[in-house]
């Protein structure tokens, strides 16, 4: 905010006025929600839709799953509320911090504190609530916030432009969240078509032809035993290394550094307890923790193509824990597949890995956009 000025550090230039100071009850009032008892039948398969926490999103003030509907009597006899259409619902308990509005009307469970509005841009207020509570969370990062109550709400200050200038940012914003929803769908429909296409590539339903456009030779049956050798995992504790240059892998990912490794070559990488169904591919050095098992893959297999494989086995299938999933290097060795001539092996990596680049490139958009339409909310809101 201008130090001199109740103005933002950027706005829209036909806009000079300074913005109006107010607490939150001011500009509407408060309504909570309830849950109708599912015990009674009556309650619910009506034509009012419900929703609780989970049902809204994180991403965006206009994602509302409407899969449940409760009746006009469950309204009249619950603590539920029938909340009227351009309401704003703010998640005050479970998933705090998520903000929606509805375009119809809605009830909601008691996880909601929902504002039904006076201002007549409530999308832009939708959109400043959410920046708000959003600044509030980060800045108590560290201490337990398990919810706002409605006073917390109401005595919210918020700083208020007129209202061509809320209708400006409020069109500008959607815009940005359209475009990054575009960008989602995108990431999640090349990730959808590369599952299906290894679907049809590993049950040989889709098959790649040599440079010289022939079939390759058939498939044969082996057990992953001839393929690669399981190698365990080591402690990492003796070799960690703030400022080492190999990464430590662990299930989850990445967890520390090392001047040591265990493996200098191309490895697929799963784990062996815990989290059993994450492969990693390796190209460079790396060290491996106990809970993770690496490769050492033999001449007749491609390793990027190993990766893939692993990718489509259901793991779980061979869990032999009844607590905390693990795999054992007898039961991996014991797995059976099809294995493709390795010219094959190569061609069915080198199209998987393009897809991986394109879903990783459109996972990338997503990030910067995020990153650049957060740096626009601290500096368009005050």
């Amino acid at each position: 905010m201008n130090q001199n000025n109740n103005i933002p550090k950027l706005r829209f230039p036909e806009f000079s006025d300074t913005w109006e100071n107010k607490k939150l009850g001011e500009i509407g009032n408060f309504i909570g929600g309830g849950t109708p008892s599912t015990k009674n039948a009556n309650f619910w398969n009506g034509d009012v839709p419900w929703i609780s926490s989970s049902d809204i999103s994180d991403e965006s003030i206009y994602k509302i799953n409407k899969s449940r509907f409760i009746s006009r009597e469950a309204i009249s006899q619950t603590a539920t509320k029938l909340i009227p259409a351009k309401s704003i619902l703010i998640v005050s308990r479970v998933g705090v911090g998520k903000v929606a509005i509805n375009e119809t009307e809605i009830c909601t469970s008691q996880d909601f504190t929902n504002l039904i509005v006076e201002l007549d841009n409530y999308i832009f207020l939708a959109y400043l609530i959410k920046f708000k509570t959003n600044k509030l969370l980060e800045f108590n990062q560290g201490t337990s916030i398990k919810g706002f109550v409605k006073s917390d709400l109401e005595n919210l200050e918020i700083n208020i432009p007129s209202l061509p200038e809320q209708t400006k940012i409020a069109t500008f914003l959607t815009a940005v969240d359209e475009k990054l929803t575009q960008l989602k769908q995108k990431k999640e429909l090349l990730s959808q078509y590369k599952k299906g296409v290894m679907q049809q590539i590993f049950s040989q339903k889709l098959r790649f032809k040599d440079d010289n456009g022939n079939d390759f030779e058939d498939w044969e049956e082996k057990n992953l035993s001839d393929l690669a050798k399981i190698m365990y995992g080591k402690d990492q504790k003796q070799v960690i290394d703030e400022n080492g240059k190999y990464p430590i892998l662990g299930t989850g990912g990445i967890i520390g550094k090392t001047n040591s490794f265990l493996c200098n070559k191309a490895s697929v990488l799963i784990g062996r307890k815990g989290t059993i169904d994450k492969p990693v591919y390796m190209e460079t050095p790396f060290w491996s923790v106990d809970t993770l098992f690496y490769t050492d893959v033999f001449s007749n297999t491609f390793p990027k193509w190993l990766y893939f494989q692993f990718q489509n086995i259901n793991w779980y299938l061979y869990n032999e824990a009844s607590g905390v999933p693990s795999l054992s290097a007898s039961t991996i060795y014991k797995i059976k597949i099809q294995l493709p001539c390795f010219s094959e092996q190569t061609k069915i990596a080198n199209f998987l890995s393009a897809l991986d680049e394109k879903i990783s490139n459109a996972e990338n958009k997503i990030t910067l956009m995020e990153q650049w339409k957060k740096g626009l909310l601290q500096k368009m809101f005050i």
